[in-house]
């Protein structure tokens, strides 16, 4: 179930590309205009108004104080796409994988 503002869950590392013994792989990162489409029909309907921020499709909460910062877009095969954001916590775990997380 995709996480909503309304129903978070807990976000496993396998969300955010990491999958056991696979290495981990870049995130997919969507920020987009919740219920709208664009529209060829007329320039004032093609702009999108961004109210949801997911990765690898689980909505999350974002600062609306700190806007979502798309870095500058290469073509160069060996450079990357960066994204920064400011994500609100529920809570923030530092620890060794093999550990038990604390309820």
């Amino acid at each position: 179930m995709p996480r909503s503002r309304s129903n978070p869950t807990k976000l496993n590392l396998s969300d955010l590309g990491y999958a056991g013994e696979r290495e981990p792989r870049g995130a997919i990162i969507e920020i987009i205009e919740k219920g709208a489409t664009t529209s060829d029909a007329s320039m004032g309907e093609s702009i999108i108004v961004p109210n949801d921020v997911r990765i690898n499709g689980q909505s999350l909460l974002a600062s609306a104080d700190d806007p979502v910062i798309v870095h500058e877009i290469s073509t160069r095969a060996d450079e990357c796409v960066r994204v920064t954001l400011t994500l609100l916590a529920r809570r923030v775990s530092f620890r060794a994988e093999g550990d038990v997380e604390e309820p």
